[in-house]
């Protein structure tokens, strides 16, 4: 298990997100799993519910206007800064967020 996220993504969730259709949140998805990033955590930069973000997750509704630049945000994070706490810091930065 990953030390930063106590939580990882089930089975079943990496699943759905994999086998979404390729949208703004989706994309979200992949890079959250991939540096084991919770909902929560990702809710919480966003400004959004987690049940939102999980929607986002897994395609089921769009990443609305009002989010989409933190979400294109964090994405550009999470693909350049190469440790996962080391992003998340820059994301808590960037968005005046307690770390």
């Amino acid at each position: 298990m990953h030390p930063f996220n106590p939580m990882p993504y089930s089975d079943k969730t990496r699943n759905t997100i994999n086998n979404a259709p390729k949208t703004l949140g989706t994309e979200l998805a992949k890079w959250a799993m991939y540096r084991d990033i919770s909902v929560k955590r990702i809710a919480m930069a966003t400004g959004a519910t987690r049940q939102t973000v999980y929607n986002w997750f897994t395609g089921s509704t769009e990443v609305t206007s009002a989010y989409k630049d933190r979400v294109t945000t964090i994405i550009d994070t999470l693909k350049k800064v190469s440790q996962t706490e080391d992003a998340w810091r820059e994301i808590c930065t960037q968005f005046n967020l307690r770390n």
